[in-house]
């Protein structure tokens, strides 16, 4: 059971991955903006966070059925651990370093990002099975 509810929570982060790559191909703004708003609020904060550390505990518990049993644990290891870090450290960091890349990366390459972004979602669902 638990292996099934990590498959699903695993799915559901591959979905997210292709999401945001159809943002970021068909309207970068958009997406340079959501950028820009990671860290803004306690709302975003954990918007971000809690279900970004519950992918990771999900590609934990998915390791041992997954086709790349070690990646997913070293993942989901680092996903959880770091969304962890950061929501301790204070939210205007994050804010501030979110802001300081939407404001550096050019649209354009929001747009050529979001192939790999779709492949990586992808591949993660494919591994997941």
């Amino acid at each position: 059971m638990n292996a099934l509810a990590a498959l699903a929570v695993v799915l559901l982060g591959a979905a997210w991955l292709v999401f945001v790559a159809a943002v970021c191909a068909m309207r970068p703004d958009a997406a340079r903006d959501g950028l820009a708003q990671m860290g803004a609020n306690w709302r975003m904060q954990l918007g971000e966070h809690v279900p970004r550390a519950v992918v990771g505990a999900a590609l934990i518990l998915r390791a041992a059925h997954s086709k790349a049993p070690m990646l997913f644990e070293v993942g989901g290891w680092f996903i959880l651990a770091s969304s962890i870090l950061i929501l301790l450290l204070p939210m205007r960091w994050h804010h501030a370093y979110a802001v300081w890349w939407a404001d550096r990366i050019p649209l354009s390459v929001y747009r050529l990002f979001a192939l790999p972004t779709a492949a990586a979602g992808a591949m993660l669902a494919y591994a997941a099975l």
